[in-house]
């Protein structure tokens, strides 16, 4: 990771806490492993952390307040409706409230879905009006409370032959809600989404491509935008005001369907062709509903998009390891770290290796590259890695990034 990250981290629960001042709970996930939550580790960028384990620990007292379908954190109070979707959801930050006009904040939509053609790959636009709440909750509790989080654990009927099993998660110091959802599908021609109807208002979502974002208006006034009723995203979709927004993050779901400060993100699609067998059987994912103080930026929705899908490295013993590299800016992002194309060692032979950085917010800085290993020398090449602007024996570097470039820097140890 390319930023020193400070969420929550998850380590095999073998009887052994943390050393340190650090809020631990003890959790079962959906597999009934046992798991420690961690709250307080900081991770250094592409460096490595050594913690003490211990016998003696005490964990720390609840700081969630639940009665009957309502709870409260230190960050957000939430209502639940009888299916367990989110009928209300304020920040207390700013006292704002999150769900809009539609359908409860993760309601499961449910559609009958034939295409034209091109089964497995075409979404037809009629299937947006298909749409209903479906779902059928089997089953609800509290499986985890304490001083990291708060677990409700929900089954669900999504059809005659479908199920979905999903953990909601709140976090004591985080406004953002994880939705760690396993399904079940055994249906045919069958298009499954979760609504998350917001109060947000504005003309655009910005919505996350390879290296960068792109901003697609949130109407339907002219027939290209009637044509964009579903679309691409990666890691985020973002709604944002001026003061604040929410995103709608996945680790693994890539397409979305937003009007107004409505967003419908796509969590299966039972095609039959080419192989009717293809998307039968158990499929697992994860995506969060964060909301956020300001518009959109790398502090507020990009890094956390990436503490999503990123998750740290957990092993056995000691392997301390200082920071590769240091980046003096958030948006400035490592997308990649690898040998380079001439196998790692050059005709001098000496090793080398190969960054590519971009900008992420659409904002140009001038951002310092700090090496935490001796460093003989540095390039900025081009994609071939051919250097364009050669650099002598540095430990830090000064690059100028425009509006979302990418970057491609050749270092030599």
């Amino acid at each position: 990771m390319s930023f020193d990250r400070s969420d929550v981290v998850y380590l095999p629960f073998e009887g052994f806490y943390v050393s340190g001042d650090y809020v631990q709970q003890v959790i079962e996930d959906r597999d009934g492993s046992r798991k420690l939550a961690v709250r307080g580790i900081t991770i250094p960028a592409f460096g490595s952390l050594v913690l003490q384990m211990t016998k003696e620990h005490a964990e720390a007292d609840s700081v969630f307040k639940a009665e009957g379908n309502v709870l409260e954190t230190p960050v957000v109070k939430a209502v639940f409706n009888e299916k367990g979707y989110l009928e209300s959801l304020v920040d207390k930050r700013n006292g704002r409230q999150l769900r809009g006009e539609g359908y409860a904040l993760n309601t499961l939509l449910l559609a009958e879905e034939v295409s034209a053609s091109w089964d497995n790959w075409d979404v037809d636009a009629d299937c947006e009006s298909k749409f209903r709440d479906c779902a059928q909750l089997l089953s609800s509790e509290v499986v985890a409370e304490g001083g990291v989080e708060y677990r409700i654990r929900n089954r669900y009927r999504l059809s005659a032959k479908s199920t979905l099993e999903q953990d909601v998660i709140f976090y004591a110091d985080s406004a953002e809600v994880v939705f760690d959802t396993r399904m079940d599908w055994q249906d045919d021609h069958r298009f499954l989404k979760t609504a998350f109807d917001t109060t947000i208002h504005t003309d655009y979502a910005s919505q996350e491509v390879q290296f960068g974002y792109i901003r697609r208006v949130t109407n339907r006034n002219t027939s290209i935008e009637k044509a964009k009723f579903e679309v691409s995203n990666h890691k985020y979709t973002d709604l944002s005001e001026t003061r604040c927004g929410a995103a709608v993050l996945n680790d693994c779901k890539y397409a979305i369907s937003v009007q107004e400060g409505q967003m419908r993100l796509s969590l299966h699609k039972g095609g039959c062709l080419p192989d009717f067998r293809g998307d039968k059987g158990i499929h697992e994912c994860t995506y969060a509903f964060l909301p956020h103080l300001g518009s959109l930026s790398a502090e507020n929705v990009i890094c956390p998009a990436y503490l999503l899908n990123e998750k740290p490295v957990i092993v056995e013993g000691a392997l301390p390891m200082e920071s590769l590299l240091r980046v003096g800016s958030d948006h400035v992002i490592v997308e990649t770290v690898k040998p380079a194309e001439s196998k790692g060692e050059d005709s001098s032979g000496e090793k080398s290796f190969v960054l590519r950085l971009y900008e992420a917010e659409g904002s140009g800085e001038t951002v310092s590259l700090a090496f935490g290993i001796p460093v003989k020398g540095a390039a900025v090449t081009d994609m071939l890695e051919e250097v364009q602007e050669e650099y002598g024996p540095v430990q830090q570097l000064a690059l100028d990034f425009r509006a979302f470039e990418i970057k491609t820097v050749k270092v030599w140890y």
